[in-house]
């Protein structure tokens, strides 16, 4: 099985024993993989007894080989199946994951990891420097449908998070896409290594809340599933992101959209939907 975009391919196959998935940079990716070199141990430790295990792919700056027990990522069961009862245990496990990880502040490493790679792609959008024209066209037009008022305040989100000074090493790119379950025992693993970076702690958090309230707008369906899967998350972490949840949302929907626009080829319009959701998130 292979699929993916101008940022980020993926291809799985089948092993005896499990999977291997291969990840390689797309040919629009503004930058390379991050490397994990002197991590290793601390992202181990993270993964350890109850919570997801961080795998670190083998390869370079352009590609990564994982071996994993599962095939189908959480992000794929939802969008088949829906917010199912045994998905919880993974965002449960990813939280715990998340915790431990940023539990141990900054790297030290030399050089230190960089800021994350999306809040990079984020922060050029918003600023109006995207480099793929037809992103630049979506941001345009997303604009005039925020307005300059709304479209201020995210920016100011996006260079906030970017400037904050309490910062640890994130994973940097926690999504479902990335987070395979086990074989039935109830482990799961998470492809890391990838977007390893430096920022607050939120930004991680986040970066999955805002894939669970995307997917459940976009979806609906178990309300009550959607919920339990967002518990389990913050379960897992130890807290929920408080009042802020709806900036942290927002930041990550605004990503997905630029991401669609600027890497998968033919959307360049269509994204009037994701105006009106905005609008509810930013206002509230």
């Amino acid at each position: 099985m292979e699929y993916g975009t101008d940022l980020l391919r993926t291809r799985v196959s089948a092993l005896p024993g499990g999977h291997e998935w291969t990840r390689t940079t797309g040919r629009l990716a503004p930058e390379p993989f991050r490397t994990a070199t002197g991590l290793e141990h601390r992202l181990a430790a993270a993964g350890r007894a109850d919570a997801v295990r961080l795998a670190v792919g083998h390869g370079g700056p352009t590609s990564r080989v994982y071996q994993v027990a599962g095939g189908e990522s959480v992000a794929n069961a939802l969008l088949t199946v829906g917010p199912l009862p045994q998905l919880r245990e993974p965002l449960r496990g990813l939280g715990l994951a998340l915790s431990r990880l940023h539990a141990g502040g900054p790297p030290n490493a030399d050089p230190p990891p960089g800021p994350p790679r999306g809040l990079r792609r984020l922060d050029t959008w918003l600023a109006g420097r995207a480099p793929v024209a037809r992103a630049a066209y979506v941001g345009a037009e997303l604009r005039s449908r925020l307005g300059p008022e709304r479209w201020s305040r995210v920016t100011a989100w996006c260079r906030r998070t970017g400037e904050d000074s309490d910062v640890t090493l994130v994973h940097g790119a926690p999504g479902l896409g990335s987070l395979v379950p086990g074989d039935g025992d109830g482990t799961a693993t998470l492809l890391t290594g990838e977007d390893l970076a430096v920022a607050p702690w939120y930004f991680d958090l986040g970066w999955v809340l805002g894939e669970l309230v995307e997917l459940r707008w976009q979806l609906g369906g178990d309300q009550q599933g959607w919920q339990f899967l967002l518990e389990a998350l913050f379960e897992g972490y130890g807290r929920d992101v408080g009042e802020q949840w709806n900036r942290v949302a927002a930041l990550r929907i605004l990503l997905h959209v630029h991401d669609i626009a600027a890497y998968v080829g033919w959307h360049t319009a269509g994204f009037d939907h994701y105006a009106t959701f905005l609008m509810f998130l930013i206002d509230l």
